[in-house]
């Protein structure tokens, strides 16, 4: 993972910035929106088909210009899930009011802007449009929907979730987000298909339609009486289709759900050193402490008990 940083006291500084910026992405222009103290911050990592990257900074505008365009070679779709604070997104005659949870797309081949007030954060996955074309299919007529708000409540909003938690589970699993981010691309033409107004076809629609079953799965994976039955007429799915979505994990659709259990058992015990590692495993949605022994050690190698030495460990250093 590539992290880069600035606070910014003087215009010196602010150019700083937009250098790192620049290199992160494209090239850009930035305007601070106050004189006062600037911290901005960016960490960036690769993965198949794109680059995922968690950005905060303050108040500025960020635009990107034709002469930039001229600079760039290749061109890309940017998406930005906001996480805190709000802001402006201006391309092709369109005006995005992008609040947290809400996702927006960006041509870097066409001028665009943002306004964005302090503090901001958000979440960008950037992708040639290339590769994306490819995944839209060779045929396909549908336009890059830039611009327009996608709301977390929306269909979309799944995957806006996907790529928020993905950027999460980088920072403290990076072996397991590289599993995850294989089918990003695909999520990615499922979102612009569904924000233009196309219904998801082939692969980019398998990929929804599982990324819908981990988000259900995700709220009440901490359920010991979660079934694959609940699951199923949750999502409006066949138990068939379920499996089917999910033949290529091994163990299938019970795997996925003891390992979404054994994250929420380690963030459990190393938050809290001194809970009873009954209470994690009931709270954490095992029937019994015996089944969250053996499947803690399955995922991890290692007892809760060792887990929470070493967490607790790491966080006295």
């Amino acid at each position: 993972m590539e992290v880069a940083e600035t606070r910014a006291g003087s215009s010196e500084s602010f150019a700083e910035w937009e250098s790192l910026l620049s290199e992160s992405y494209v090239p850009l222009m930035v305007d601070p929106c106050d004189d006062g103290a600037f911290h901005g911050r960016i960490e960036r990592t690769s993965q198949p088909g794109f680059d995922l990257s968690t950005i905060s900074a303050g108040a500025q505008r960020i635009r990107r210009t034709t002469r930039g365009i001229a600079k760039t070679e290749g061109e890309f779709l940017l998406v930005s899930i906001l996480t805190e604070g709000s802001g402006l997104l201006h391309q092709d005659g369109r005006v995005a009011l992008v609040r947290p949870g809400d996702m927006v797309f960006y041509d870097t081949s066409r001028p665009y802007h943002w306004d964005l007030g302090a503090p901001w954060a958000q979440v960008v996955v950037q992708t040639p449009l290339e590769v994306l074309r490819q995944q839209l299919g060779s045929g396909s007529n549908t336009p890059l929907p830039t611009a327009v708000t996608v709301t977390a409540d929306s269909a979309g909003g799944v995957v806006a979730g996907f790529f928020r938690d993905l950027a999460r589970i980088q920072e403290s699993a990076p072996g397991h987000a590289t599993v995850l981010a294989d089918s990003g691309v695909k999520l990615l033409a499922s979102a612009v298909r569904l924000a233009s107004g196309d219904i998801p076809s082939g692969e980019p629609a398998q990929a929804l339609s599982r990324e819908q079953v981990l988000a259900f799965m995700r709220t009440r994976c901490a359920d010991p009486s979660l079934t694959i039955d609940d699951i199923a007429r949750a999502c409006l799915v066949s138990r068939r289709t379920l499996y089917r979505l999910f033949g290529d994990v091994e163990d299938g659709l019970s795997a996925v759900l003891r390992r979404m259990r054994v994250e929420c058992a380690r963030t459990l015990l190393a938050r809290y050193p001194g809970r009873a590692t009954a209470t994690v495993a009931l709270a954490s949605g095992f029937a019994s402490e015996r089944h969250f022994f053996r499947a803690f050690r399955m995922e991890t190698g290692m007892t809760p008990g060792e887990f929470r030495m070493i967490a607790t460990s790491a966080l006295s250093i």
